[in-house]
């Protein structure tokens, strides 16, 4: 691997933290974070981002359900498939 690549992927890890924590200190209000959001999408492929994005959410989601704040009609929205 060359070095600009974990250049690369170091900036993009840190827009990610930055706009993750701004997230954080503002509870979810997305549009007090665009600009960290923009810088974010500009530092990073979109696939990252979109993996990024669903790594958050999910952990957001584990987090809630080890809390017990999933209501359950969200967690059967969710279930796999029955068995048969």
């Amino acid at each position: 691997m060359s070095v600009i690549d974990k250049k690369y992927r170091e900036k993009c890890w840190l827009t990610r933290d930055d706009y993750w924590k701004c997230l954080d200190t503002n509870k979810e209000e997305k549009e007090k974070c665009l600009q960290l959001r923009q810088l974010f999408e500009s530092s990073c492929p979109a696939t990252w981002v979109t993996h990024f994005d669903q790594k958050r959410e999910y952990d957001i989601f584990k987090r809630q359900l080890a809390l017990g704040e999933v209501e359950t009609d969200k967690l059967k929205s969710i279930k796999g498939p029955s068995k048969p």
